[in-house]
């Protein structure tokens, strides 16, 4: 009896010791699919941006834009034209919309002289996604990943000469116009993985150009020349960001053909 009262209590603590092992090591499994899980999460929404960064570059792409190319009321031809150059030519890549570019749901970013930072209200903010509880803005209706698409044509400084003429014609002969250079930025968010503000994430979107460049003897302002792709990661937001550089040559034989390099 004398040794029974001795060991009183030492089956519990066994018990204890063993509950806290076993405490240990679910939680160590639970963090590891926790982490697995966040992997797959992360590996899933990647694919979903990029796909929908492609599809709207390939709308920007597609023939029927290609020929209207000319017309200042185009996807193509607004932001081509002399006095547009430099200005960023913003829409949302809307899934549910039956035409993909409608010229009176874009908007222009634009850096004005004399001004410390960039507008975007010139052509009101039709062009720009925006985030909210009645937002339509998806790129599908999984109401997943919203896509802003920048046209931007820039002043193409050649390295060499005649490096963008076509082989064998004269463009002072042929009266062909002059090669131009534009720039496409395609960036795709994933709002609903974000814990940033509705009003922040639209902020980047309406306020920020994706290529900035301060006209000359301008002071910016502390947050001027931040892009897009910084303001959104800034916030911590899953996004990607597709640059295409595009070169568009004119010949004799066609209206006009587009040859790109991607950025």
């Amino acid at each position: 009896m004398k040794y029974k009262t001795s060991q009183q209590g030492a089956t519990l603590i066994v018990v204890l010791i063993i509950l806290l092992f076993m405490t240990i090591i679910g939680t160590l499994a639970i963090r590891q699919s926790l982490v697995s899980l966040n992997i797959a999460t992360n590996g899933q929404a990647q694919q979903l941006m990029l796909q929908s960064s492609d599809a709207a570059i390939f709308q920007v792409e597609d023939s029927t834009q290609l020929s209207r190319y000319g017309y200042s009321d185009s996807l193509l031809g607004y932001p081509s034209k002399t006095e547009n150059i430099g200005k960023e030519i913003v829409f949302c890549y809307r899934g549910t919309q039956s035409n993909f570019f409608d010229f009176s749901k874009i908007s222009v970013m634009e850096w004005l002289d004399g001004d410390a930072a960039p507008t975007g209200t010139t052509l009101g903010s039709e062009g720009y996604c925006s985030v909210g509880s009645t937002s339509n803005d998806f790129t599908s209706g999984r109401q997943a990943v919203m896509t802003q698409v920048t046209i931007q044509f820039v002043n193409s400084e050649s390295s060499q000469p005649f490096e963008n003429a076509l082989l064998g014609t004269d463009t002072q002969t042929t009266k062909l116009p002059e090669n131009q250079k534009a720039i496409i930025h395609a960036v795709s968010l994933m709002p609903t993985l974000s814990s940033a503000s509705d009003d922040s994430i639209n902020t980047c979107l309406s306020k920020r150009m994706s290529n900035p460049v301060a006209p000359s003897g301008v002071v910016a302002t502390g947050t001027a020349t931040q892009t897009v792709s910084q303001c959104l990661a800034a916030l911590n937001v899953p996004f990607t960001t597709q640059v295409t550089d595009y070169n568009y040559t004119f010949n004799i034989s066609t209206e006009q053909t587009a040859t790109a390099a991607a950025g």
